[in-house]
């Protein structure tokens, strides 16, 4: 009986020990994470002799001066600071600042393995420099872990020992220290990894020129001139990287010039500039930038549409293909080994498919879940709701932001249910403190999940309990999109969006064909050789057969495509057509699906066009959009963005009070989503003073008004965009009409959702009816019509600042500026050039820029 308990003491012992090491090295490994942005890295084995040649020993134990010294030459600067983040009897790790930065100049380009070098870093790369030297101590091999699978070499050097450059994902150097620590790191079964340090680089490696048969790859040259002998392991591996080496070269060279004999010099004395760097195929994971999403047995087609737009404004979609991993594609498709990232975005896993997801993950796969059945495989979990409600989470930075969340919290002790399987909290409810995002890390393969009982991958309008959830939830959207950011990159994956597309032509575009010869007409007097130039802008109109590939757009120099049936557009110009009501505006139709802004087109045209010309210019994406005050507008798809230019005569009721000209342009875009049967009730509004808003809570889109005089005509040039498709990151026109159809239940009021070439063409009849009314009626009738729609009537406000004047809102003056009383009852004009409204603060203030 005392033999069997002093049994259970030492293996209770034993776990509580390994337990407690395997928290302290997950402490280290985050430690380390944290720290590679800014710090370099180094892990160095200590207290060590490598065998350099027969009976040549060089000791591995330098003092830290000497290891600083070291550095120093290595790098050429001088350390500022040097951490120790752990001392062993056989390893040392250290921070060290400012990062290292390595010239590669006299470094040696490596051929085989090799990606397209810039010498330039992307966000989830880290440079590392390796020093290698043979192994003088037997590892098992059931422990070996092979380097190059998990760094990609890029240069190397050698001398004393073997240097390489290399890179790696940051998931990659945190599994090369873990190895590192284990003692089990070698390349090619025969050289030890004895330092590890991650680096900076500038410049580029030279380029070796190809060997003829019996060439060496850089290891075994090193080899050689080192004096190492070989074991028949090594040297069948060696002689088939030869072969491999030369099978390369062989394809990048075929003419005599490069084949014959070895050259006679040293291999890295040879001239550096014959070689081309071969093509890697593969991404740094070592798979296909495949990211697949699981959605469910049940209707997962339409789930999947719904989650793959939220994932593709989280991920690099120039780097990676969303794709959905369909339920009976689980098991019979060989996805396991062509994913760089599973996401499950469903509730329940049916028919054993959270096994083969676990089997992805315990071999090394990386996997997101969402309030998925499948974290129970890791944790046991707690159910604290019944379906699903919200949450304010409590998230690194960010602590008071509101999300749907699961019917489970995670148990608080994070007991981990797997073997070798490490969990950390990342996330709590702020208000219980419930775990609610949890990473688990395989402590052997590397795999890593994130659990989130937070259900990131859900729209708000999926909550819309009441306007009031769906208000709070909406408001949280943009930081729901920084925090999916901000895991993702935690995990390796590259969250920047891709560069804007590049700039395309503009079509020209009418509603009849008379309109069209009118336009020409009234430009033909300014056409130089096809060309209209003007200060910001030249417009290059093509009307021959000139090759579409031959055209060059650039934001100073646009093509304008005279004939639409020649190119294909983003644009549904039948749907605007069929929308459209107007005597005038909106006749003749400038269109580009990418363009730096649309005013400056209106503005180049400005003083040429006729008053029976009511050019407008609309674009899908702008690249430099601008808004009023200089501010920046961003356009993204989804958006109505339009400019247009109007002809208003000085000695005119509007003329006279152009500045009510914004608010008319406002109003438009509002009552042309609200005037149509069956939108009556969609809470769009207006805040002053050129804001279209949702409730008061956020903005869905503005307008900006330029205006020059010219022999008694005022030219107006607006530009004016509105959110209508687009639902992230903040709000859409269509978001309100989805949470009208889920609290409405009465199919016979379903809504349909709106075009962004509908609610151009229903804000275009709007403001023609407005401005023809207000110059018949003045402005007396447009403001009683105006109040119905904004957001300021008898609100409280201060001037200037907080501990300004308190005021209160009356209205409109005469002239359209905004008129507000004192609290001793004087009247004041605030003009809204030059000044904001906060809603928040209730404030009116100079804008500041």
């Amino acid at each position: 009986m005392l033999i069997t308990v002093a049994y259970l003491y030492i293996y209770l012992m034993r776990w509580v020990r390994r337990r407690s090491d395997a928290m302290k090295r997950l402490q280290l490994i985050n430690a380390i994470r944290k720290s590679l942005r800014c710090s370099s890295i180094q892990l160095q084995k200590t207290n060590r002799s490598c065998i350099l040649s027969s009976g040549t020993n060089m000791s591995l134990a330098p003092g830290p001066t000497d290891w600083c010294s070291n550095l120093q030459t290595l790098v050429g600067k001088e350390l500022v600071n040097v951490e120790v983040m752990l001392e062993k009897s056989n390893v040392r790790i250290c921070a060290i600042e400012p990062k290292l930065i390595v010239p590669l100049n006299g470094w040696t380009s490596y051929l085989l393995n090799q990606s397209p070098f810039d010498g330039e870093k992307s966000r989830d790369i880290v440079f590392v420099i390796l020093e290698l030297m043979q192994c003088n101590h037997e590892v098992q091999r059931n422990q070996v872990t092979k380097l190059e699978e998990l760094v990609n070499l890029v240069a190397w050097k050698s001398g004393r020992s073997f240097q390489a450059v290399a890179e790696c994902t940051e998931n990659g150097f945190c599994q090369l220290t873990r190895s590192f620590l284990d003692n089990c790191l070698v390349a090619q079964e025969l050289l030890e990894v004895t330092s590890i340090t991650s680096i900076d680089v500038r410049g580029q490696p030279d380029k070796m020129i190809p060997g003829a048969p019996g060439s060496q790859t850089p290891l075994s040259h090193f080899l050689k001139l080192s004096g190492i002998q070989s074991n028949s392991d090594f040297n069948n591996s060696s002689q088939q990287l030869d072969q491999d080496c030369k099978e390369e070269l062989s394809g990048m060279y075929s003419d005599s010039d490069c084949a014959g004999e070895a050259p006679a010099e040293p291999l890295e004395e040879i001239a550096p500039e014959m070689l081309t760097p071969v093509t890697r195929k593969e991404n740094l994971h070592g798979k296909p930038p495949n990211v697949l999403v699981y959605c469910g047995k049940k209707d997962s087609s339409r789930l999947f549409e719904n989650v793959r737009s939220i994932f593709a404004q989280c991920l690099n979609t120039d780097k990676y293909t969303v794709y959905h991993l369909k339920h009976d594609q689980v098991k019979t498709t060989p996805w396991l080994d062509n994913t760089t990232l599973l996401i499950i975005s469903s509730d329940k896993v049916y028919d054993g498919v959270d096994e083969v997801f676990l089997k992805y993950f315990l071999e090394g796969g990386t996997v997101v879940s969402f309030g998925s059945s499948f974290d129970a495989k890791f944790v046991t979990r707690i159910q604290t709701n019944s379906k699903s409600s919200i949450l304010t989470l409590s998230y690194e930075n960010w602590s008071d932001a509101t999300f749907i969340c699961g019917r489970h919290v995670y148990e608080t002790s994070l007991k981990s249910l797997l073997c070798d399987v490490t969990l950390t909290c990342l996330a709590q409810d702020k208000h219980r403190g419930n775990p609610v995002i949890l990473e688990a890390v395989h402590e052997t393969s590397g795999g890593v999940a994130l659990l989130s009982q937070v259900n990131f991958d859900k729209d708000p309008s999926e909550m819309a309990i009441s306007q009031d959830i769906f208000t709070i939830l909406k408001l949280s959207n943009s930081i729901r999109f920084e925090i999916l950011r901000s895991l993702f990159r935690r995990l390796g994956i590259d969250s920047d969006q891709p560069v804007l597309p590049s700039l395309t032509p503009i079509v020209l575009l009418s509603c009849s064909s008379k309109s069209k010869q009118q336009f020409f007409k009234s430009l033909s007097s300014r056409l130089k050789d096809g060309h209209l130039v003007s200060k910001d802008v030249t417009l290059q109109f093509i009307t021959d057969d000139i090759s579409l590939s031959a055209i060059n757009v650039t934001s100073s120099v646009i093509p304008v495509i005279t004939d639409a049936q020649r190119i294909s557009i983003l644009f549904d110009f039948a749907v605007y057509k069929a929308n459209l009501k107007t005597k005038l505006i909106g006749n003749v139709m400038f269109y580009a699906d990418v363009i730096t802004t649309t005013m400056n087109l209106i503005e180049s045209l400005m003083f040429s066009l006729p008053a029976d010309i009511g050019l407008v210019a609309v674009a899908t994406r702008q690249t430099a959009g601008v808004g009023r005050g200089g501010n920046a507008w961003l356009s993204p798809p989804g958006c109505a963005m339009f400019s247009l230019h109007l002809r208003v005569p000085q000695r005119s009721l509007l003329g006279e009070r152009i500045p009510f000209l914004q608010h008319i342009v406002s109003l438009a875009v509002v009552l042309g989503v609200r005037q149509k049967p069956g939108y009556e009730n969609l809470d769009l509004c207006i805040k002053w003073p050129n804001d279209i808003y949702y409730g008061a809570s956020m903005k869905l889109g503005g307008n900006i008004v330029k205006s020059s005089i010219m022999n008694d005509i005022i030219h107006a040039n607006i530009g004016c965009g509105v959110n209508v498709a687009n639902k992230d990151p903040t709000i859409c026109i269509n978001d309100l009409i989805q949470m009208a159809n889920e609290t409405s239940r009465d199919d016979s009021k379903w809504l349909n959702l709106l075009s962004t070439e509908e609610v151009i063409a229903l804000s275009l009849n709007c403001l023609e009816d407005l401005i023809a009314k207000f110059q018949s009626d003045g402005p007396d009738g447009f403001k009683r019509l105006y109040y119905r729609y904004w957001l300021h009537g008898n609100q409280r406000v201060r001037l200037n600042s907080e501990d300004g004047p308190e005021a209160t809102v009356i209205g409109l003056d005469e002239f359209g500026f905004l008129l507000v009383r004192l609290s001793n009852g004087q009247m004041e004009s605030v003009q809204p050039d030059g000044n904001s409204f906060d809603m928040m603060r209730n404030l009116i203030a100079p804008k500041s820029n």
